[in-house]
């Protein structure tokens, strides 16, 4: 299952024009990345629930066989969070381990080996963590010997260990979601921290990989600049141009991403940016470290420095990147 109703409300201005899974990475919605991923590790069926502007979710995701996947939807008229999205369609997993997974992150880890692990282990979930470079803004899951689990977030109290930041990936026996109440509720607080109180076996496995969080625009930004420079998943180095975009010879493109039918003219420079869909960039324009969404046009000779810019009815809008 991949989580992808939430409001992304941390990613405004930007998911006011898409849910926050179908904004554009790398010039592909973001919840394209996963489902090739989990494609590629043998999975067939994906149920994804919706509730914030869906239609774009859909039009990203279609039918699924694009990916060679069956996509089944989840609409949830009220939002039912991380534990009451699984649990609505709890009979969508019948009695086998199932992938969970955050439809905000975009990452690359082995699958196969997570759920090996989690089959070897006989644990009731599996969690996929990785160093926490940020303490005081993640959380952590603090694990013991042989990797179990003693606390999340300090639930179910605080605990010594190892500790680690949760992905968002996991791995869990579909009977757990028998344990939550229909409607909404939190995975963490409503069914793992009761589970480690209860002495359960649930696992915290270290992966490698890469992991990006895309939690507000300037990660958003961060992340895809990381991603051009590391070469994501075998991508060429360097500046990524959409064949339908024209770039003129004179003009100068680095470090940024630059949609379909985007048009950079004469002499303008666009570095470190995400120019989206149909975006134009008038002649001896300067765009740096900026986020222009779809159909925005900056004017010729105009400077364009860490800001957002959006189109609306009632003209463009510019918001700091923050």
């Amino acid at each position: 299952m991949v989580l992808a109703a939430g409001l992304g409300l941390r990613m405004r201005p930007l998911t006011l024009l898409k849910a926050k899974p179908a904004l554009p990475v790398l010039n592909r919605p973001l919840i394209q990345w996963t489902l090739d991923l989990l494609a590629h590790h043998g999975v067939t069926e994906v149920v994804i629930n919706l509730h914030h502007l869906p239609r774009t979710l859909v039009q990203a995701v279609g039918d699924g066989r694009a990916f060679g996947l069956e996509v089944a939807w989840s609409r949830e008229p009220r939002i039912l969070g991380t534990g009451g999205g699984p649990r609505k369609v709890r009979d969508f997993f019948g009695e086998e381990p199932f992938f969970l997974v955050n439809g905000d992150v975009v990452f690359d880890f082995d699958l196969t080996d997570l759920l090996r692990r989690h089959r070897a282990a006989g644990a009731r979930a599996t969690l996929a963590l990785v160093a926490n470079p940020e303490p005081r803004r993640y959380s952590s899951i603090v694990t013991g010997t042989g990797g179990w689990v003693r606390a999340l977030a300090g639930l179910p109290r605080p605990a010594r260990g190892h500790a680690s930041l949760f992905t968002g990936i996991h791995v869990l026996d579909p009977s757990l979601l028998d344990r939550l109440h229909e409607g909404p509720s939190d995975i963490v607080r409503d069914l793992y921290a009761p589970l480690v109180d209860e002495g359960e076996d649930l696992l915290g496995v270290r992966v490698r990989g890469a992991w990006y969080d895309l939690g507000s625009p300037a990660l958003y930004l961060r992340s895809q600049l990381q991603m051009l420079s590391t070469g994501f998943r075998g991508m060429r180095r360097g500046p990524l141009i959409h064949p339908a975009a024209r770039v003129h010879a004179r003009a100068r493109v680095t470090r940024s991403i630059v949609g379909p039918r985007a048009v950079v003219g004469e002499g303008a420079e666009v570095a470190a940016s995400v120019l989206w869909d149909r975006v134009r960039v008038g002649a001896g324009a300067r765009v740096r470290g900026s986020i222009l969404a779809t159909g925005t046009q900056v004017e010729p000779r105009a400077d364009v420095d860490g800001l957002m810019m959006l189109r609306t009815r009632r003209g463009h809008r510019l918001v700091e990147v923050a």
